[in-house]
């Protein structure tokens, strides 16, 4: 495990950062040639969010194989997920502490808590653990944004009254209804025609590259001389990429994960814990006017330093 850590994954992490990079840098120079502003921004933000999103969650799960086997572990990985994210959320809200500027507060607290598992989980779990990563990995990500749609947005609306929490709202959303939906076709077998499959599986792919160019029109916003001075940024990015890890890591060997569940559920969740800020952070600062510009600051430095610290913490898997 130790030496395919340190091989595979640098050499992929090389790579992903170069394409998120490049997309990050064909957003950041449309909005100095004037070709992206705020109101196109934040309405590819809102195109990611209720369109963009809810196919991609649609394509992770009825692309799974159906089994009684598989069902028990999807059973498994949705309450891994969920314990994940309120390991994560704990350690976001204390973290969060110092920062006493409402809106800030919320977009650092959200940041924190929600990691890229999507484009940056999949191919690091595809290199470790093969097909069953991504079929473990589909399952997180239903986890995943049933609490960006639940506490995600009980986080945010701390900042903005207009978000309003309810019941209702937290099944009828862009995030959980895709969710159940997929967990219902997924369950009872319906097989859809190859058209809606293959429309599932082209809309869901416009969320990474749109959402790295609202990323890096954002970024274009802040001058080259803050960009990397910020000590805010790099603090969250400490939390995010090594703190959250660390204590997913040590908690899981508490409390023996790695004998019940198998060494490979920790490693599996050391790096979705791991994983950079999500880029739905800057999505929905966007929409929800949120200090966006500083929310795309900790999506970029954060994806920059996960190149290191993301292979960093599977090798800590592998040796303690």
């Amino acid at each position: 495990m130790a030496d395919k850590a340190s091989t595979v994954d640098f050499s992929m992490m090389l790579s992903m950062m170069l394409t998120l990079f490049l997309m990050l840098l064909i957003g950041y120079i449309a909005r100095k040639a004037g070709l992206m502003d705020d109101k196109f921004s934040k309405q590819l933000s809102n195109l990611i969010i209720c369109v963009g999103q809810p196919f991609m969650i649609l394509n992770a799960v009825t692309n799974v194989e159906y089994s009684t086997e598989n069902l028990k572990t999807a059973g498994i990985v949705l309450l891994l997920g969920l314990i994940i994210h309120g390991i994560t959320a704990v350690v976001a809200h204390i973290a969060s502490l110092p920062i006493k500027d409402k809106d800030e507060h919320a977009i650092f607290e959200y940041g924190l808590i929600f990691g890229n598992c999507g484009f940056m989980g999949f191919p690091i779990l595809k290199s470790l653990l093969g097909d069953i990563g991504l079929f473990w990995g589909a399952f997180y990500v239903i986890a995943f944004n049933i609490i960006v749609w639940t506490y995600g947005m009980f986080v945010l609306s701390r900042a903005r009254s207009e978000i309003k929490m309810s019941f209702k709202g937290m099944i009828l959303n862009y995030g959980t209804t895709p969710c159940l939906i997929g967990l219902l076709l997924w369950v009872t077998q319906i097989k859809l025609p190859t058209p809606v499959i293959d429309t599932m599986s082209y809309m869901g792919s416009i969320c990474t590259p749109i959402s790295m160019l609202i990323v890096g029109a954002l970024l274009a916003q802040i001058p080259l001389k803050n960009m990397f001075t910020n000590l805010k940024v790099y603090y969250s990015s400490f939390i995010r990429l090594l703190v959250n890890p660390l204590v997913v890591i040590l908690i899981g060997k508490l409390v023996g994960a790695d004998r019940f569940l198998g060494e490979a559920f920790l490693v599996f969740a050391a790096v979705m814990a791991s994983v950079p800020t999500a880029a739905n952070s800057a999505m929905f600062a966007e929409r929800y006017d949120l200090l966006p510009v500083r929310a795309a600051h900790i999506v970029g430095i954060s994806t920059a330093l996960s190149a290191v610290t993301i292979p960093l913490m599977i090798l800590v898997v592998s040796i303690i």
